[in-house]
């Protein structure tokens, strides 16, 4: 061998890599091939095998659980509208004095006593207001009498007289009217005579002298006449005179006295009615029947206007008042029967009634307030106790459904219902539990079969069985 045929020592190293590296690439080609066909083999042969159960797995899946079902019904309740409240008086009265700075005399009542309408209940001192009353009384009969006078001046006495001098008066004009028919008459006589003295002169039967003298026996007896008349006359004024002063005497003074007397007597009068209300002031009486729950009243202490002394129940009668929320305001009406207990327990009943149910709702808390009556007197119950009670609000038909058959998730409540032998969840409104059941306001139809065993451990969708022993007996 020539020294040109002997390889060098770097070429001999790239050959021994290209050696190396051509025999790993087809060992990785060989062992993975082998492994693919291994792979289908081993495929082929488990379908051959196992071709009915690789079937059954996909066509029907085995179920999750056996459960029983319940369908949903129709019940009637008494319907009842829980509340709570505190007892109050039905009118609760503060009575006081009205009369400012008077000492406290007496208190004739305590706390708990029960009184009647106007019966006292305690007495300032009212011995100056009774003596301003005497004072006042007395003055009021002066102006009395005074009013008479003024109305009445004259006494009897003085009235007699003024009578008689009117009937004196009555018989001077009747004297005066004869003497003036007399007169009137010697006149007519006078006159005639000297008509015939005059016609005897004429034919010289009597002389000049007797004819004179008729004729002035004539004019004397007219002048009389003259006079007689004046004094009937002057009579007729006295008798008017007359009648006036006995009419003024029987009337009494003039009309501006009367006027100032009535006034002076109506003014006394006044004041010892103003006199006698303040003494009643001093009494302190009740304004109605009732209790005294509270006495604020003590011996020598000052009145003062405005304070209270008592505090009373009127009628005895108490009332609950209870915050309703509005959505149920509208199921309560005056009338309804309520029934009421001092705890939860219920074990001191009372029963009441709705009086009135108030037209204002709170706008912050949107509840309203209920009146009830309670049937109950304060020596039983007192106000200021917290009651629970009842309001019967009637029967009702409702949809009711077993309490184990509803669950909560989410803060929902569901049931699970069966469509063919998979279960479904369905969001349902629950109202309240009646027993081991619960009312369903919305989200169910009666006759519906809700899942009552198994429900707890159920997903939406699993597929379920039932047994039909359970499921007969629930429907």
């Amino acid at each position: 061998m020539s020294l040109e045929s002997i390889p060098k020592p770097i070429e001999g190293e790239r050959l021994a890599r290209e050696f190396k590296t051509g025999f790993s690439k087809k060992r990785l080609f060989v062992f993975g091939g082998c492994a693919l066909v291994l792979f289908f083999a081993t495929t082929s042969v488990a379908r051959l095998i196992f071709p009915a159960n690789q079937n059954k797995k996909e066509s029907a899946p085995p179920s999750v659980m056996t459960v029983t079902t319940v369908p949903v019904r129709y019940g009637t309740i008494n319907r009842e509208l829980s509340i709570n409240g505190s007892i109050a008086a039905w009118d609760e009265l503060a009575i006081g004095a009205e009369a400012n700075g008077l000492r406290l005399d007496s208190v004739r009542v305590e706390e708990g006593n029960q009184v009647s309408k106007g019966q006292i209940l305690a007495t300032l001192n009212s011995a100056v207001l009774r003596a301003q009353l005497e004072q006042e009384k007395a003055k009021a009969r002066s102006n009395e009498a005074a009013l008479r006078k003024a109305i009445q001046p004259n006494r009897v006495e003085d009235l007699n007289s003024w009578r008689a001098a009117l009937m004196q008066a009555e018989a001077n004009v009747a004297q005066e009217e004869a003497n003036l028919s007399r007169s009137r008459a010697n006149s007519a006589n006078a006159q005639e005579n000297s008509r015939r003295y005059s016609e005897l002169r004429k034919v010289g039967a009597v002389s000049q002298m007797e004819a004179d003298n008729s004729l002035t026996a004539a004019r004397a007896a007219e002048s009389e006449v003259l006079g007689a008349e004046k004094k009937v006359l002057a009579m007729k004024f006295a008798l008017r005179q007359a009648h006036e002063k006995l009419k003024m005497a029987e009337q009494g003074g003039r009309q501006e006295d009367v006027l100032i007397s009535q006034s002076s007597l109506a003014e006394s009068k006044a004041r010892v009615k103003q006199l006698e209300a303040q003494v009643e002031q001093t009494i302190i009486r009740a304004p109605d029947s009732g209790v005294i729950v509270k006495r604020n009243a003590h011996l020598g202490e000052i009145s003062s206007a405005g304070k209270e002394l008592f505090r009373m129940v009127r009628q005895d009668r108490l009332e609950l008042r209870a915050l309703v929320p509005e959505v149920d305001l509208v199921k309560v009406h005056a009338g309804q029967v309520v029934r009421l207990s001092a705890d939860m327990k219920g074990t001191t009943v009372f029963s009441g009634q709705v009086r009135e149910v108030s037209p204002l709702v709170d706008e912050k808390t949107r509840l309203g307030t209920v009146r009830i009556d309670i049937n109950e007197s304060s020596r039983t119950i007192h106000p200021g106790q917290f009651f629970h009670g009842y309001i019967e609000l009637g029967k009702q038909n409702i949809m009711l459904v077993p309490s184990k058959s509803v669950l909560v998730r989410d803060e929902k409540s569901i049931v699970f219902l069966l469509q063919g032998n998979k279960a479904f969840k369905k969001e349902i409104q629950i109202g309240e539990p009646v027993d081991d059941e619960i009312e369903v306001l919305s989200g169910l139809s009666v006759g519906q079969a809700v899942v009552l065993t198994g429900a707890g451990f159920l997903k939406d969708g699993d597929i379920v069985s039932t047994t039909s022993e359970l499921a007969d007996d629930k429907r």
